[in-house]
C-alpha cells in the first residue's frame, strides 16, 4: 500500500474508532454528556470556613471537562478534587475550583487558546469566592491576598501560561497576577504535539474550523509566542511539570501523547517528575492510594504548606508592613498610646477612685444601651488624669477603648480633623475588618488624612466604620472638648456615632452639655456629672501623701499640718497644689514655710501672678526667659529642646548652652519638660493668662507680636545658608539633600500658621516676607515639603499670603513690589498643588526647572526662576495667567443632558441615550453604557460601584464592577430626581405625577409607590399639581420639592408626611400651599454635608435664599440669578449658573461669595462637584468642562475660625472666552529642512507656525469651512504638503519659500475618496501618493500636470492598516496589518512579498492593531506602535524590529530582544531624531531611548507635561522637530518645548526579567544640561 493510500486508511480507522465513537455517544443524549463533563465557567467546589491560605483552580485539556478530566470512569466518588481534597488536613484551608471550557474538537469552533485564556482570567477575576483586593459588597467583606495554584492537564497547561502572561501585561488584572505563585503542568505540550498535527489532518474531512486544535501543533505561532513571554513573567513562579511515561491507545495503534521533551520547560524554577500512567490518566486515580495521585498530592500539599509556613515567617513582618502603611495613610506619627502613658504616670496611686464608684459612671459602663457620659469641671481639677484612669480601668476589663487627648497647644492635637484620624487608627489596631477598611479607603484616596473633617467623616466614618457589626461594645474617651477648635461640630458627629454602632463615649469638658445643641438625636441618651471639690479632695490628699517628704519641715506632724492647710486652700485644684509644691521646694525655714503658705493665693490667677513676679526679680535670664515663654505659647505644637535651641539663638541672636537648665533656673513654674524631650506650658490655663498682653509689664504676651516673633525667626532660618541648594542645585535631580538643623521641620511647616496672625500692616514682616519668596530659598522650601508629603502646607500658604493682604487692603493700599509679589504667589502656591502636585510627589527637585518654565508668563516662578537659556523654554501659548478650566470634553453630534460624579469616575448623560464614563483623575473615557432613550438624570450610589439613569419611560442600573446592566424599570411619568439609601439597598424616585416611588435593589422590585400630595385637601391638593423639580436629602430623610410659583414642599420620607413649607419672605410657612408673593423658585439642593440642616433655593427674581431645615428660619439671601445649584460633598461650598453662563461659588453657610468665573457660552445645564470638592463640572450643549478655581481649595474649617483673624477670601472674578467656534488643533507636521511646522484645526484651515518662537506666522490654506483636518504630511524634499480632512477629501499643495514666509504655489491634488481615509502617504519627492481607505489602498501618480492611479488594492478585512516608506529602502512601502507585514514596490505597488507575508512573532497578540510605524536610530530600527481598542487614548504597546528583517525573503520577523522592556512603557509614540526615539509615558513624561546607551535595561525621562495637558478625551499630538524641540497641540494653540530633550533624568528597569518598573521607583542620577559656552 503506497504512503497516501495508507495514510487514508489510518486516518479512516482513527476516524472510526475515536471521533465517529464520540459523536453517536453525544448524538444519543447530549445533555448527559455535557453533564459528565461538567459545567463550563468557574465552578468553586470548596470553600474554607476559616481563612484561606490559597485558592487552587483545575484547568482541563482538549476534549475534557471541568468535571470529567478529574474523575476516573466517570465515577462521582473518584472526583478527586471535590471529593478527596476537602477532606484531607493538607488542604483544609484551601479554596478549591474547576473551570471549563468548550474545547470539544468534535465540532467546528472559533475559539483558540487566546480566548479560552482570557476567559479563564476573567472567571478568577471576577469570582466572588476568590475576591479581589477590593471590596465585595458588604463592608465587613475582608480583603483577600491568598495566593493562586493553577493546575493544568494537557492544553489546559498553556490556557494557563497565556492567562499568566495577559495577567502580567493587563493593568485591570495586575491584583491577580500578583496571587499567582505557583503552576503545575500535567503533561502539557509546552512546545506542541505531533499528535494535534495529524487530529487536524483527519478534522479536515470534515467541515469547520477549530483554531485551538491548530495551536496544539509542534511549534506553532500560539506555542511559539507563549513561550517568547512567559519565561519574561515566570521567573518568580513555583512551577511543576509531570510527564506521562506509558502509551495512549487511540485506535490503529497507542504512542506518548506528549513526549518527554515537550512536557517539561527547563526553566531553573521548574521541578520535573514522571508520573506512571499514560496521557489520559495522569489526572485521575482509581484510589488515594494510587502512586500517581501520591505523588501529585503530595507536590500540591508541600506547595501549599509553603505558603503556610511563609505566612506563619512573614506575618510579623507582614503585620509590621501594613501597621506602616496605616500610620501613613493616617498620618500617625506619635502613637496615641504615648500621650496615655504620660498621663497615666502623673496619676497617684489609688486616686480617681470616686469616679468609678458614681452610679451614673457605673450606668454609663454597663448599660445595654450606649449613651455619652458627660463630665464638666472647672480648669485644672483633674479631668485629664480621671480620663487616664479611666481608659486604665476599662482596659482592666478587657473592654475595646480608643481614646483622646484634645490640646490647644498642640495644632496638630486640637483639630477634629486630627482626632477622626486617631480614632480611625486605633479601632483599625484593634479590629482586622475596620484595619482591613481603612487602608482600602486610604488606597483609593491616598490624600485623605489631608481632606478637611468633614471629608474624613463621611468616607471613614459614615461611609466605612459605622456600617460595620462589631461583636463587642467599644468604648472612646475623649478629654478635653473645650481645646478642640470647632468642638461645637464635634458634638453632633459623636452623638450619629453613638445611634449608628455599639460605642460608648466619655467626654470631659469646662463646658456643660447644655451649651451644644443635641437637636437631629433624640435616641442618645446623655449622661452629665459635674466634677465638685468634693470628689477630688480624696485625690489631692493622696497626692500630698505621695509628696510628703518633699515639704520642707522638721517633723512628721509640722509636715501633716501643712498638707492639712494646702488641702484646704486647694478648692479642688490639682495645679495650684502642684505649685504650691513648687514654691515650697525653694523655702526652708519654719517662718519661710508660713509665709508662703499664707501669701500664696488660693486663686489660680493671682498664683501666676506672683510667679511671674518673682521672675521678674531675677537678676539674669529675663531676656531669655520671655523668649521661651513666647515660643512655648504660641507655638503651633511642642517643640523639642533640640528645636528650641535652635529657635532661641535665632530669635534672641545668642548662643545658648542648654534650653533644659534655662527653664529649670528660670521658668520651671510654667514651663516644663516631658518624657519625650517637648517642652510645654504647664497647663492652658496658664497659657490663656500669659496671653493676656497686660498682666505683667514683662512677660505679658502680645498674640500678634509672639505670632510675629516667631514667624520672623523663622524667615530668618529660611532665608539662611542651609536652606540654599547647593551650587549647581538646578541642575540636578539628585535626591541627595544637604544636612539641616532640626528647626528646618518647624520653620518650613509653621511658618504660615504664624503669619495668619500677625498684624496685615507690619511692613517688617511683609519684607521680610517678600525677600523669602523672591529668592531661590523659596524652591527648597517647596522641595523639602513635596518631600514631606505634605502639600496642604503649600495650600495653606497660599490661603495664609491671600489672607494677609485681603486684610492689609482694608486700611492700606494694595499697591507696592512686595504686595504684588506676595499677591501672585498666593495664587501660584495652590495651582502648584492643583497642576503639578502629583509630580511634585514623585520629583521633588523638580521644582528647580521643570515646574517653572510650565507655569503661566505672569506667574512668580515663571518670571523669577525660568529665564535661564540653558533651561526649558515653553513658547507658543497665548495665556499669560493661570487658568481655571482643568479639561474640556467635546462630543460634536452629541447633546449632554445629565451630569454625575463619583470618586474615580464621573459620568455624562447624552440625548442619543448613551452614558459616557470618564476617569475623574484623567479625564479620559473609560467606558460606554446604552440607556436606549435620551438620558435625563443620572446617580452614583454610596459605595461608587452602582450608577442609575432615568429617561423619559425607563430607569435603568449598572453594576460597575461589571459594567453590567442589572435592572430596568419602567416609569409611568418622568422622573425628577433620584437617590439611594446607604448601602444601596433601596432606589428611591421622585416624578413628575408627586409620586415617590421605592425599587428594591437586591430583588429588582417595586417597594414602595406613593402620593406626597395624597393626604393634602382641597385647594391645597390642587395647588400642588405638577412639579417641576425636586432634591432628595437622605442624611435628613427629607424630598423638596417646587412647583410654578409655590412655595417649597418638604416632604419626610420616615414617616411619610408632611415636614413643612418654605416660603421666601418667612421661611417656614403655617399656610399651606400659599402662592407665592414675588417669585418662584427655579432650582433648589441640599446641603451634602453628614448632619447638615440647610437648603439652597434660587428663585426667579434672582434672589438665591438659604433655609435651616432644622428651625425652618431663612439664615441667608443674597443675589445670583441662579438657575442651577449644587453642592460640594463636603456642604461647605454651593456653586451655581447662570444664564448667562457665569459661574459663581459661594461658602454655603453665609452665602457669601468667593469666586465667579465670566463666560460667553450660555446655557449651563447642570453642575456637579467632584468627591475631593475641588473641582467644579458642568455642562453647556456638546461640552462637558471640569473647573479647578483656587476659591475651592479652602482651608480647613479649624483654620477659618480663628478668634483672632479672619481668613476670609476677598471675592475674586476671573473671565474666560468660552466660544464654541474656536477651532481646535486636529493635526500637525513639521518641515524638517526648514524652522517651520503646520497645523491643521477643525475648521478645515491649515496654519503655519515658525518653530523658534512658537509664533503663528499666517494661515495657508483651507479644506472647506467645518469640515475637520484629519492628517498633514510633508515632503520636505519637494516642499509638498498632502492634507486629509473628515468629509474623506485628500488635497496636496506645492509649496514654495518667500521672503516673509510660505504660500501656495499650486494645488496638484485634489480627490475624495468616498470612504474614511486612513493615512496618505508619499514618496520622496512626492511623484507617487498613497491613500489608505476603509475599503481600499490606491497607489497614485502625482505631477504638475495630471495625477493617475497606477493601481488599487482592495481591503479584505476591516483590521487597521498602517504604511511608511521602508527606511533601508526607499523604493520600497512597507505594510503592517494585524500580525503580518508585506513589503511593495513604491513606484507599481506590486507585492514583493509572499501571500502569507512576514509574521510578526513575539507579543503581537491577534486583538492588537497596528497604531503607528516610525523609522529611527538612522533608518536600522522600525518602531511599531500597537493598541488593545480603536479608542484615541487606548494604551499602545510599543515594538523595535531591525529594519534589514523586511525583505522580500523574510518569512518571520523578531523584535529586537534588547527593547523588550518599553513594550509597555509607551502612551504616545512622538517621534525620533538620529539618536534618540522619544515618546511619552504613562505617567506624564518625556522620555526617550537613546541608539548608543550601552545600558540596555534603561530610559531616561527628560520633563512632564502638567496634567491638565493630558486630561483630555482627545487625541494627544505631539511630535519632534529636526532641532529636537517638542511640539504639543494645546487646544486652539501650539506649544513649543525648547531644549526639553537637553535635560534628562535616567530610570532603569527595576522589575527584572523585562518587566519595568513604575517610574517612581527608577534610581535617579543627576540631571545633565549642557553647560553655557561661556
Amino acid at each position: 500500500m503506497d504512503p497516501v493510500e495508507r495514510h487514508k486508511s489510518t486516518s479512516s480507522a482513527f476516524n472510526r474508532s475515536l471521533f465517529s465513537r464520540t459523536l453517536s455517544k453525544r448524538d444519543e443524549n447530549a445533555e448527559a454528556s455535557q453533564n459528565t463533563k461538567g459545567p463550563l465557567g468557574l465552578s468553586t467546589l470548596y470553600v474554607p470556613t476559616d481563612s484561606t491560605v490559597a485558592d487552587l483552580v483545575f484547568v482541563h485539556g482538549l476534549g475534557g471537562g471541568s468535571r470529567s478530566t478529574w474523575t476516573k470512569h466517570g465515577e462521582p466518588s473518584l472526583y478527586w478534587p471535590e471529593q478527596w481534597l476537602p477532606n484531607d488536613p493538607g488542604f483544609h484551608d484551601v479554596g478549591i475550583h474547576s473551570f471549563g471550557y468548550d474545547s470539544n474538537w468534535e465540532k467546528e469552533s472559533s475559539l483558540n487558546i487566546h480566548d479560552f485564556s482570557k476567559s479563564l482570567l476573567a472567571s478568577i477575576h471576577d469570582c466572588p469566592s476568590i475576591p479581589r483586593n477590593s471590596r465585595q459588597g458588604k463592608p465587613e467583606a475582608y480583603l483577600s491576598s491568598a495566593p493562586l495554584v493553577l493546575v493544568g492537564h494537557s492544553m489546559g497547561g498553556l490556557v494557563i501560561k497565556r492567562a499568566y502572561i495577559l495577567a502580567q501585561q493587563k493593568d485591570d488584572f495586575a491584583s491577580t497576577a500578583r496571587r499567582i505563585q505557583a503552576i503545575f503542568f500535567l503533561a502539557t505540550p509546552h512546545r506542541g504535539a505531533d499528535l494535534a498535527q495529524l487530529l487536524t489532518k483527519i478534522l479536515n474531512i470534515t467541515t469547520g474550523q477549530r483554531p485551538f486544535v491548530a495551536d496544539l501543533h509542534r511549534n506553532s505561532l500560539a506555542t511559539q509566542s507563549i513561550n517568547d513571554e512567559f519565561p519574561q513573567y515566570s521567573q518568580d513562579l513555583q512551577l511543576f511539570s509531570f510527564y506521562e511515561t506509558l502509551p495512549t491507545s487511540y485506535g490503529v495503534g497507542k504512542s506518548l501523547v506528549v513526549d518527554k521533551d515537550l512536557a517539561i520547560l527547563n526553566y531553573v524554577n521548574e521541578r520535573t517528575a514522571y508520573l506512571n500512567a499514560n496521557h489520559r490518566d495522569v489526572c485521575k486515580y482509581a484510589n488515594q492510594s494510587d502512586p500517581n495521585y501520591k505523588t501529585v498530592r503530595n507536590a500540591l500539599a508541600s506547595t501549599i504548606d509553603s505558603f503556610r509556613t511563609r505566612q506563619t515567617v512573614s506575618k510579623r513582618e507582614l503585620d509590621r508592613e501594613q501597621r506602616r502603611r496605616l500610620d501613613t495613610f493616617l498620618r500617625i506619627n506619635d502613637a496615641p498610646e504615648d500621650d496615655f502613658m504620660d498621663i497615666d504616670s502623673m496619676r497617684t496611686s489609688g486616686s480617681c477612685q470616686w469616679l468609678l464608684q458614681k452610679e451614673s459612671f457605673l450606668d454609663w459602663r454597663d448599660s445595654a444601651n450606649t449613651q455619652l457620659y458627660w463630665i464638666c469641671a472647672k480648669p485644672a481639677t483633674g479631668k485629664t488624669i480621671a480620663s487616664g484612669k479611666v481608659i486604665h480601668h476599662l482596659r482592666d476589663l478587657n473592654r475595646d477603648c480608643a481614646f483622646y487627648f484634645f490640646n490647644h497647644g498642640d495644632k496638630g492635637k486640637s483639630t477634629i480633623q486630627s482626632f477622626l484620624l486617631s480614632m480611625a487608627w486605633q479601632m483599625a489596631v484593634m479590629h482586622m475588618e475596620i484595619f482591613q477598611l481603612v487602608l482600602e479607603v486610604c488606597e483609593k484616596d491616598e490624600d485623605l488624612s489631608q481632606a478637611n473633617y468633614r471629608t474624613i467623616w463621611r468616607k471613614l466614618f459614615l461611609e466605612g466604620i459605622l456600617q460595620l457589626k462589631l461583636a463587642r461594645s467599644q468604648y472612646w474617651v475623649i478629654d478635653g472638648l473645650d481645646e478642640c477648635r470647632n468642638n461645637s461640630d464635634i458634638v453632633p458627629l459623636l452623638l450619629k456615632v453613638i445611634e449608628s454602632c455599639a460605642v460608648r463615649i466619655l467626654l470631659t469638658s469646662r463646658d456643660p452639655i447644655e451649651s451644644h445643641r443635641q437637636s437631629g438625636h433624640p435616641r442618645v441618651r446623655v449622661l452629665s456629672e459635674f466634677i465638685a471639690p468634693e470628689d477630688t479632695r480624696t485625690d489631692i490628699a493622696l497626692y500630698l501623701k505621695a509628696n510628703m517628704d518633699h515639704l520642707p519641715s522638721v517633723d512628721v506632724e509640722a509636715r501633716q499640718m501643712m498638707s492639712d492647710k494646702i488641702l484646704v486652700k486647694s478648692a479642688g485644684c490639682f495645679l495650684w497644689v502642684k505649685l504650691i509644691l513648687q514654691e515650697l521646694g525653694h523655702v526652708h525655714t519654719s517662718a519661710e514655710i508660713n509665709q508662703v503658705l499664707e501669701d500664696v493665693p488660693s486663686d489660680i490667677q493671682d498664683l501666676y501672678s506672683r510667679i511671674l513676679n518673682n521672675m521678674s526679680a531675677a537678676p539674669y535670664g529675663k531676656v531669655l526667659s520671655k523668649a521661651i515663654l513666647i515660643w512655648t505659647v504660641c507655638s503651633t505644637r511642642p517643640l523639642t529642646t533640640e528645636e528650641l535651641l535652635h529657635a532661641l539663638q535665632i530669635d534672641i541672636e545668642d548662643s545658648i548652652d542648654s534650653v533644659e537648665r534655662s527653664i529649670a533656673s528660670s521658668c520651671s513654674q510654667l514651663i516644663y519638660v516631658d518624657s519625650h524631650s517637648r517642652v510645654q506650658i504647664i497647663h492652658q490655663t496658664a497659657r490663656d493668662y500669659l496671653l493676656q498682653a497686660d498682666v505683667h509689664p514683662d512677660f505679658g504676651i502680645d498674640k500678634q507680636v509672639g505670632h510675629k516673633r516667631l514667624a520672623l525667626s523663622c524667615l530668618q532660618y529660611l532665608n539662611g545658608n542651609e536652606m540654599k541648594g547647593t551650587r549647581h542645585r538646578k541642575l540636578s535631580f539628585s535626591t541627595t539633600v544637604k544636612d539641616r538643623c532640626p528647626f528646618v521641620v518647624y520653620a518650613s511647616f509653621s511658618l504660615f500658621d504664624h503669619i495668619n496672625h500677625v498684624d496685615a500692616t507690619d511692613e517688617e514682616v511683609l519684607s521680610a516676607l517678600a525677600k523669602f519668596m523672591s529668592s531661590s530659598n523659596v524652591l527648597s522650601w517647596i522641595e523639602y515639603i513635596a518631600r514631606e508629603s505634605d502639600l496642604t502646607r503649600l495650600t495653606q500658604a497660599g490661603k495664609a499670603l491671600r489672607s494677609l493682604l485681603h486684610r492689609r487692603s482694608k486700611s492700606l493700599s494694595p499697591l507696592g513690589k512686595d504686595v504684588t509679589l506676595l499677591g501672585v504667589w498666593a495664587i501660584d502656591l495652590l495651582r502648584l498643588v492643583t497642576k503639578f502636585g502629583k509630580e511634585l510627589l514623585n520629583s521633588p527637585s523638580s521644582i528647580f526647572h521643570l515646574i517653572p518654565p510650565f507655569c503661566p508668563p505672569e506667574s512668580a516662578p515663571r518670571r523669577h526662576f525660568a529665564a535661564s537659556t540653558r533651561g526649558i523654554a515653553v513658547l507658543g501659548l497665548s495665556a499669560t495667567e493661570w487658568d481655571d478650566c482643568a479639561s474640556t470634553i467635546f462630543e460634536l453630534n452629541e447633546q449632554f443632558n445629565a451630569l454625575a460624579c463619583s470618586e474615580n469616575h464621573f459620568a455624562v448623560g447624552t440625548s442619543s441615550g448613551n452614558i459616557v464614563m470618564y476617569s475623574a483623575e484623567t479625564c479620559q473615557e473609560t467606558q460606554r453604557l446604552r440607556h436606549c432613550e435620551p438620558v435625563r438624570l443620572l446617580h452614583f450610589g454610596s459605595t461608587a460601584k452602582f450608577l442609575a439613569a432615568a429617561g423619559a419611560k425607563t430607569v435603568r442600573t449598572w453594576d460597575l464592577t461589571t459594567n453590567q446592566q442589572v435592572w430596568e424599570f419602567k416609569t409611568t411619568q418622568l422622573c425628577m430626581s433620584l437617590a439611594t439609601t446607604p448601602g444601596d439597598e433601596l432606589l428611591l424616585g421622585a416624578l413628575k405625577n408627586n409620586h415617590l416611588v421605592v425599587w428594591d435593589l437586591n430583588s429588582g422590585t417595586l417597594r414602595d409607590y406613593s402620593n406626597w400630595t395624597e393626604d393634602l385637601e382641597g385647594q391645597q391638593a390642587h395647588t400642588y399639581r405638577r412639579p417641576i423639580a425636586a432634591a432628595f436629602c437622605m442624611n435628613s430623610n427629607l424630598l423638596a420639592v417646587i412647583y410654578r410659583g409655590q412655595d417649597i414642599l418638604l416632604w419626610d420620607l420616615e414617616r411619610d408626611a408632611l415636614y413643612d413649607t418654605y416660603n421666601k419672605m418667612t421661611g417656614a410657612s403655617p399656610i399651606l400651599g400659599r402662592r407665592a408673593v414675588d417669585a418662584g423658585v427655579i432650582a433648589l439642593t441640599f446641603n451634602r454635608a453628614p448632619g447638615a440642616n440647610a437648603l439652597a433655593a434660587a428663585y426667579s427674581d434672582g434672589d438665591l435664599v438659604l433655609f435651616d431645615t432644622n428651625d425652618g428660619y431663612i439664615k441667608a439671601l443674597t443675589a445670583a440669578n441662579a438657575q442651577v445649584l449644587a453642592s460640594s460633598l463636603d456642604g461647605r461650598t454651593l456653586a451655581s449658573g447662570d444664564g448667562s453662563g457665569k459661574l459663581k461659588i459661594f461658602d454655603f453657610e453665609t452665602l457669601r461669595m468667593l469666586y465667579c468665573i465670566q463666560s460667553t457660552e450660555y446655557g449651563i445645564k447642570e453642575l456637579q462637584f467632584s468627591s475631593d470638592n475641588l473641582q467644579i463640572l458642568d455642562i453647556r450643549g456638546s461640552r462637558c468642562r471640569i473647573w479647578d478655581p483656587v476659591a475651592l481649595v479652602r482651608q480647613d474649617a479649624e483654620d477659618e475660625s480663628s478668634d483672632v483673624v479672619s481668613l476670609s477670601t476677598a471675592l475674586q472674578e476671573t473671565r474666560l472666552d468660552l466660544v464654541d467656534d474656536t477651532p481646535m488643533i486636529t493635526a500637525l507636521t513639521c518641515h524638517e529642512a526648514s524652522d517651520v511646522y503646520f497645523g491643521g484645526k477643525e475648521d478645515g484651515s491649515i496654519h503655519m507656525y515658525e518653530s523658534r518662537s512658537g509664533k503663528h506666522v499666517q494661515k495657508l490654506l483651507s479644506h472647506a469651512e467645518g469640515v475637520s483636518i484629519i492628517n498633514l504630511y510633508l515632503d520636505d524634499e519637494s516642499d509638498t504638503l498632502c492634507s486629509t480632512d473628515s468629509s474623506s477629501r485628500v488635497m496636496v499643495h506645492k509649496l514654495v519659500r518667500q521672503l516673509k514666509g510660505w504660500t501656495v504655489r499650486a494645488t496638484v491634488f485634489d480627490h475624495r475618496t468616498g470612504a474614511s481615509v486612513d493615512q496618505v502617504l508619499c514618496n520622496r519627492g512626492c511623484a507617487r501618493l498613497l491613500v489608505s481607505s476603509t475599503t481600499s489602498d490606491t497607489l497614485w501618480s502625482i505631477s504638475t500636470e495630471i495625477s493617475e492611479i497606477v493601481s488599487t488594492i482592495p481591503r479584505e478585512n476591516g483590521g487597521a492598516y498602517r504604511w511608511v516608506t521602508h527606511p533601508a529602502h526607499q523604493g520600497q512601502l512597507l505594510l503592517i496589518v494585524g500580525n503580518v507585514a508585506h513589503l511593495y514596490d513604491w513606484l507599481t505597488f506590486s507585492r514583493l512579498t509572499t501571500g502569507e507575508g512576514i509574521l510578526l512573532e513575539g507579543s503581537v497578540l491577534p486583538e492588537l492593531m497596528i497604531k503607528s510605524i516610525t523609522p529611527c536610530f538612522n533608518g536600522n530600527i522600525i518602531a511599531t506602535a500597537f493598541k488593545e481598542s480603536l479608542g484615541p487614548r487606548a494604551k499602545s504597546k510599543l515594538l523595535l524590529w531591525n529594519s534589514l528583517d523586511f525583505n522580500a525573503q523574510a518569512r518571520s520577523c523578531v523584535p529586537v530582544p534588547k527593547y523588550h522592556y518599553l513594550s509597555d512603557q509607551v502612551q504616545v509614540l512622538i517621534g525620533s531624531d538620529s539618536q534618540k526615539l522619544v515618546f511619552l509615558h504613562g505617567s506624564g513624561w518625556v522620555c526617550s531611548v537613546d541608539a548608543q546607551a550601552t545600558d540596555l535595561e534603561h530610559f531616561i525621562r527628560h520633563f512632564f507635561f502638567p496634567a491638565d495637558w493630558l486630561s483630555t478625551d482627545a487625541p494627544l499630538i505631539i511630535k519632534i522637530t529636526k532641532r529636537s524641540d517638542i511640539i504639543f497641540a494645546k487646544r486652539d494653540e501650539i506649544a513649543v518645548i525648547k531644549r526639553g530633550l537637553d535635560t534628562s533624568e535616567r530610570g532603569f528597569d527595576g522589575g527584572g526579567g523585562g518587566k519595568s518598573s513604575s517610574l517612581t521607583e527608577v534610581r535617579r542620577p543627576s540631571l545633565q544640561v549642557p553647560q553655557d559656552s561661556r
